[in-house]
């Protein structure tokens, strides 16, 4: 396809190059058509295609395309005869075939003879003696059949014998093990037999073993039964059903949350600390500049010990503290400037000097308090952690259950199932311990009206539905 594309490119660019009406005019004189006349360039221009890529001229390509096809004449030829030779071979095969009286089930069956030969080592010149030996045997009167038979029943009696003696040594080889293990057995007995009084001692601590397993397994089994209790009990009082795991995970999740409300305290501690140092330093300032006189000791270590906590911020001894840094800065600089202001203003200190300190010791002061009542609130929770860690596994507080009434007809249901359910009241987060009536009054109740109780601690009123009773604790 790309060669005639090319071809049809040159052509056009010929036609370009030369005046093709001039052309077409002399091709009308000599009376050659203009269609033969593009096959001779389309050829033309193949063969040069061919010359550049196969880098020969038109003459060595005319001349190997010449001996390539007398090769190939050449070669049909030999394959002509080759055809004629074979089919002469087939033909004499057939004639000698017919004139030996051979087929091909009797070339395979000679061929089946040569592989037994071959199979017992026996050498097709040693046929004939075979057969010299079948003569002679034959003379004696012997019938071949049957001695071929012999031969082979001979033959599956040595295998047989082989097989025999093979069980034969793996018997004695049993037998062998067996006498090695009995003289093994009878040694054991007789050194069991030496120490039969320990055996008897042995067997008494066995059965003395056996009954404190029987023991403890019934201390497991009550064990058992104790932590199902607790745990329906611990269910009822948070009001979803749990497994040990998940009480493990709980508790775990409290301790850590303990944890961080311990580390909470003491940051709060230390803020409420470093206030309080602030709040002393400004009362000991506030005395300073108002009465020098009297100035104490411990108006003056609560100074430096302001400035040694704002280095200890600076240095990063104090991180948590590290947000109050710029402005634990600003008032030390302010107050070491008021502090100066009354020696370089004659003693004199301004009324709104005394006003900003009297301002920033309020506001220091309500701080610590704000800052008291959060510890006090993290104490609080921290106590009721800790309550709550430690009652996990304590009985709940015992307390006489309440009867459910119905919400339309307003009866008291009276029956009792034996079970005994804590409910949770959706208003104080309070469990209040309840008698669940028999299955057969709930299923009375659950098509067309609910049950209804007062919490024991806020007193509002708690609807159940019935039906959801039922799927709970009597399911099947």
């Amino acid at each position: 396809m790309e060669g005639a594309k090319n071809s049809a490119e040159n052509i056009e660019s010929l036609e370009q190059q030369y005046d093709v009406q001039g052309l077409s005019e002399a091709l009308k004189k000599a009376g050659i058509e203009i269609s033969q006349l593009k096959k001779y360039l389309k050829a033309a221009a193949r063969l040069r295609e061919l010359e550049k890529q196969y880098g020969k001229s038109y003459q060595v390509l005319l001349r190997e395309y010449e001996k390539k096809f007398r090769e190939s004449v050449k070669l049909e030829y030999n394959i002509s005869e080759l055809l004629e030779k074979r089919k002469r071979i087939e033909e004499d095969l057939k004639v000698y075939m017919e004139q030996q009286k051979l087929t091909l089930e009797t070339i395979n069956k000679v061929a089946s003879v040569l592989q037994t030969l071959q199979k017992y080592s026996i050498d097709v010149g040693d046929i004939e003696k075979l057969a010299k030996v079948a003569e002679k045997i034959a003379a004696t009167g012997m019938d071949f059949k049957q001695l071929f038979e012999t031969f082979s029943k001979l033959e599956d009696a040595e295998s047989r014998l082989a097989e025999a003696d093979k069980r034969l040594a793996e018997t004695v080889e049993k037998l062998r093990k067996a006498e090695e293990e009995l003289q093994s057995r009878v040694r054991l007995i007789q050194e069991v037999a030496q120490w039969w009084p320990e055996i008897e001692s042995i067997a008494e601590v066995r059965t003395k073993l056996a009954r404190e397993k029987a023991e403890l397994e019934l201390k497991l089994e009550e064990t058992k039964q104790k932590l199902e209790s607790l745990t329906s009990q611990y269910e009822a009082i948070l009001g979803f059903k749990v497994n040990s795991e998940q009480i493990v995970r709980m508790i775990e999740e409290k301790k850590n949350e303990l944890n961080r409300l311990e580390e909470e305290v003491v940051r709060k501690k230390e803020t409420l600390q470093i206030l309080d140092e602030e709040l002393a330093s400004a009362r000991s300032l506030l005395v300073l500049l108002q009465n020098p006189e009297l100035v104490k000791k411990d108006d003056l270590e609560a100074l430096s010990r302001q400035f040694a906590n704002l280095a200890n911020i600076k240095s990063g001894v104090m991180p948590s503290l590290k947000a109050l840094e710029p402005s634990l800065m600003e008032n030390v600089r302010k107050r070491v400037v008021e502090l100066v202001m009354p020696v370089i203003r004659t003693e004199l200190v301004p009324r709104w000097v005394f006003e900003k300190l009297e301002k920033e010791f309020k506001d220091i002061v309500a701080k610590k308090v704000q800052l008291e009542e959060e510890l006090e609130k993290i104490r609080n929770e921290l106590g009721q952690n800790k309550s709550s860690k430690t009652s996990v596994f304590e009985q709940p507080p015992v307390q006489q259950p309440k009867q459910f009434r119905l919400l339309k007809k307003g009866v008291m249901l009276t029956s009792d199932s034996g079970v005994r359910i804590r409910l949770k009241c959706i208003y104080c987060q309070n469990s209040t311990l309840m008698m669940l009536p028999v299955k057969e009054d709930l299923a009375a109740a659950a098509s067309k009206d609910l049950l209804v109780t007062s919490c024991s601690y806020c007193g509002k009123e708690i609807s159940v539905d019935p039906t959801t009773l039922i799927d709970r604790f009597f399911k099947g």
